[in-house]
């Protein structure tokens, strides 16, 4: 981007620095299901295209995945893995290539717990309570969900920070916990679905112990080699769940520990349509939310939901509601929306029309597609 470039959109266009590295500008791109890697885990050709095209067209921070840290988490046909060590060259070509375009190159670090199907995974599923997920239980006639042990927990804990070093070794600047959407360390975290009376249940420190010994354990084996950033529900619209105020005291001991970027997102399975908002749902319906836990924050904020321009994007930046914005969608719809922004080229654009065909398991399709994006639509 030259000087003129940067002109109408100055606060998205500025570098941020998070931890030890700087990135380009505060355009984010999420880290979204897509199936498309290949059927052990690893990289594709398709997954490698879909992200450089993200990354040739202009976007500051990418974060691949969700990648699964677990064997027993495989919960689509051709999730992105990083349970072993074998997944370590597709993604170190990966990371590599997002790098030459100028983006950060980061992955999302995820067990699905108890939202996933016993199908599909060929496992039990496990949480942090036996209590099944009201939405895939219905979705399973053979669904089962088990409350872990401490056994479990340890492993699932070092699933995370093995999964966390692979990444450093292929090249990931950073990495991202998934600790929202309903997913495993959400559960955890969240009064809704925790319901253990043991060290890891019971009050809030309790139940963010497992995320704050994950993030300790990431920070003790890569000092600040890695950006550690956690995605997390500021809010997951259910009786008895998770809401803004909460964060008061769950950032300060993510933040004691080492976590360098915070990702605020919203709902679990049940309200997940608030997470992919449709076109009713409003403008931009998830900010405030991010607006409010940044109040608790010293790190970096970065905010999600409904953000399909550069100019809202800017605007909500400048308004300092957040620091960085996630464009999950829009940029699926045309990859190098943040290049025309950027040149004035915006009458070029392809828009999403948030119809979500790109959240694919929520469809039925068996990859992400995109109505605007044809170039998505062949799955090889």
């Amino acid at each position: 981007m030259t000087e003129n470039e940067n002109k109408q959109y100055p606060f998205i266009f500025s570098s941020i620095e998070i931890g030890k590295y700087r990135c380009k500008n505060r355009i984010v791109f999420p880290g979204m299901h897509t199936n498309y890697a290949n059927t052990d885990g690893t990289v594709s050709d398709k997954l490698l295209d879909f992200y450089t095209g993200i990354a040739d067209g202009g976007c500051g921070l990418i974060i691949t995945g969700a990648a699964v840290v677990s064997f027993d988490s495989v919960a689509f046909d051709r999730v992105l893995r990083i349970d072993s060590d074998g997944c370590i060259p597709g993604l170190r070509k990966l990371f590599s290539e997002i790098s030459k375009r100028g983006a950060l190159p980061g992955v999302q670090l995820i067990h699905y717990g108890r939202q996933a199907l016993n199908s599909v995974t060929g496992f039990d599923l496990i949480a942090p309570s036996a209590i099944a997920c009201p939405v895939m239980s219905t979705l399973d006639k053979n669904y089962r969900v088990r409350e872990m042990t401490l056994d479990d927990i340890v492993r699932v804990r070092n699933d995370f920070i093995q999964a966390a070093v692979r990444a450093h070794e292929a090249g990931a600047k950073v990495v991202e916990i998934h600790a929202a959407h309903g997913y495993l360390l959400n559960g955890f975290l969240s009064p809704y679905s925790n319901h253990r009376t043991d060290e890891y249940g019971g009050k809030l420190k309790a139940r963010a112990r497992l995320i704050v010994e994950i993030i300790e354990g990431i920070r003790d084996r890569l000092g600040d080699d890695v950006v550690i950033s956690v995605r997390v529900s500021g809010n997951e619209f259910v009786q008895g769940g998770l809401v803004p105020q909460d964060y008061m005291d769950i950032i300060p001991r993510f933040e004691a520990v080492g976590m360098d970027l915070l990702n605020v997102s919203a709902c679990v399975a049940e309200t997940m349509a608030k997470a992919i908002p449709l076109e009713f749902t409003g403008k931009t319906p998830l900010v405030g939310i991010a607006s409010e836990l940044k109040m608790f924050a010293s790190v970096p904020v970065c905010t999600v939901g409904s953000i399909l321009s550069l100019e809202t994007a800017n605007t909500i930046v400048s308004s300092g509601k957040a620091d960085l914005v996630v464009m999950g969608r829009a940029q699926v719809a045309d990859p190098a929306i943040v290049a025309k922004s950027a040149r004035g080229r915006e009458n070029e654009i392809k828009k999403c029309i948030q119809c979500n065909r790109c959240a694919f398991w929520a469809n039925g399709d068996p990859y992400m597609c995109c109505i605007i994006n044809p170039a998505l639509n062949g799955k090889d």
